[in-house]
């Protein structure tokens, strides 16, 4: 009995010691379980691994292993002072070769530099320098240019006691030669944003008090909830230079910056840097409304015998309280060039469909959020707008010319594309909106400047017929 609960004992106190070891243990996946039988497991014995003495070996054995080690290390030893002397010989002849190359190298370079130090020219140090400078020139000049644009504004301002100068503003938009300033109209009490620039030689206007009233009526004719409208419009003269002085209502915001995701409150930053980045495109229900306002804003404007509007993107339609107004007008009748337009008139012989050109590429920026570099889409660049099927299929409609013939506004204007928009603007504007009366004087003024724009549409096609005579022949 005495036996039986000894060996009792000595099971519990093994079995406490494996609960013991594994609670120490424990559950964590980063740690090895270990057995509870590992330290009674049975250790190898040593082997005996005596080596046997010098006298137990075979004495000729041993000679003969002695000879063979002494013939072979002298063998090997020969040889090892062969190949040592042959790679010397060749690291030599290397070294020899590299000074060689390398004296001919520096005594180039300096008969180089000497050249250059005689003459006067570093290069490398030339071109950075020559670069600092024009950088330092762009400056100083954009300075002045501004500094003089400060100037006739505070001229004209002085001469007009309506508006009181608030501030300038950057340079808002593309044109280098365009100006902006912030101003205050005393009689209203609200703020205006008034753009100076400068008439050039294709200007189809004579600068002359009778022009300027008629330009004033014209825009005062032309109230659309779709147009932007012009408040006034006046020509100053400073230092021989004729500047036309226009003043606008302040549009927090275009439709570029709204597919550019750019703030409301950063509306007049500069141009160049505001859309430096690609921006990410607007809905879908937005390019239909928006294209579908700007579309009534064209048709409006052909119909009362407006010159076909060739400064149409996404710069010049202003966005007020989520409508769409086209607004720069006033480069159509001063025969200024956008900057996109050697794009849109690339393959283009009247200038009656420019404005198709440009809403196209307008409607491809809205969804796309990037401008097109090309007169026509590709099809990687229609692959950017995969999502928007519709506007896809419209811009084949738009892109698609037999004989030069593209589509005109109203066929766009009823596509499906624009159907079923609620215009409610159209609802509550007046009739007298719709049928504003042009004076023979406005019509007159119309008509010469659509002339003009025909006369250099029949210099252009004669001159592409020319050059495919002049290849024919």
């Amino acid at each position: 009995m005495f036996n039986l609960y000894q060996s009792l004992n000595k099971k519990d106190e093994s079995d406490g010691q494996r609960g013991r070891e594994s609670e120490v243990t424990g559950h964590d996946r980063f740690c090895q379980h270990r057995s509870g039988h590992s330290s009674s497991r049975r250790r190898r014995r040593a082997v005996n691994r005596r080596t046997q003495s010098a006298t137990e070996l075979n004495a000729r054995a041993m000679m003969s292993a002695r000879g063979s080690l002494r013939r072979g290390r002298s063998v090997s030893t020969e040889d090892d002072e062969s190949e040592d002397d042959k790679g010397h010989q060749l690291a030599n002849k290397l070294d020899n070769l590299a000074k060689l190359l390398f004296s001919r190298v520096s005594a180039a370079r300096g008969y180089k530099d000497q050249g250059d130090i005689k003459n006067g020219r570093y290069t490398a140090l030339n071109h950075g320098s020559k670069a600092g400078e024009d950088g330092v020139e762009y400056v100083e000049m954009e300075k002045r240019s501004r500094d003089r644009a400060l100037s006739i504004c505070r001229d004209y301002i002085e001469k007009t006691p309506r508006f009181a100068l608030i501030k300038q503003l950057s340079n808002i938009g593309s044109r280098v030669d365009k100006y902006w300033f912030m101003v205050r109209d005393t009689s209203l009490k609200t703020d205006r944003l008034l753009t100076l620039v400068p008439l050039n030689r294709n200007c189809p206007l004579s600068v002359c008090p009778s022009t300027k009233d008629i330009l004033n009526n014209l825009f005062l004719a032309l109230q659309h909830p779709y147009i932007c409208p012009v408040f006034t419009v006046d020509f100053v003269e400073y230092e021989d230079q004729t500047y036309i002085v226009l003043v606008q209502p302040i549009n927090q915001g275009s439709l570029k910056d709204l597919i550019y995701s750019i703030e409301r409150n950063c509306w007049n930053e500069d141009w160049s840097h505001k859309y430096a980045s690609r921006g990410k495109g607007l809905t879908l229900p937005q390019v239909q409304r928006m294209g579908r306002q700007i579309l009534e804003a064209l048709i409006f404007l052909k119909e009362r015998g407006f010159p076909t509007v060739t400064h149409l993107h996404s710069g010049n339609v202003v966005i007020q309280n989520g409508v769409a107004r086209l607004a720069g007008l006033e480069n159509t009748l001063l025969g200024f060039t956008s900057r996109i337009h050697p794009i849109v008139t690339s393959r283009l012989t009247q200038s009656s469909s420019i404005d198709i050109i440009c809403f196209g590429h307008m409607l491809f920026e809205m969804c796309a959020g990037y401008e097109l570099c090309t007169f026509r889409p590709s099809a990687t660049q229609l692959s950017d707008i995969e999502i928007y099927p519709q506007v896809i299929r419209f811009l084949e409609l738009i892109f698609a010319e037999s004989d030069n013939h593209f589509a005109s506004i109203e066929e766009l204007l009823i596509h499906d594309l624009f159907r079923n928009i609620d215009l409610r603007e159209m609802r509550c504007a007046a009739v007298t909106v719709f049928r504003p009366t042009l004076t023979p004087s406005i019509m007159s003024l119309l008509d010469g400047i659509k002339r003009q724009d025909a006369g250099k549409s029949w210099h252009k096609t004669r001159s592409i017929s020319d050059v495919h005579l002049t290849r024919r022949f």
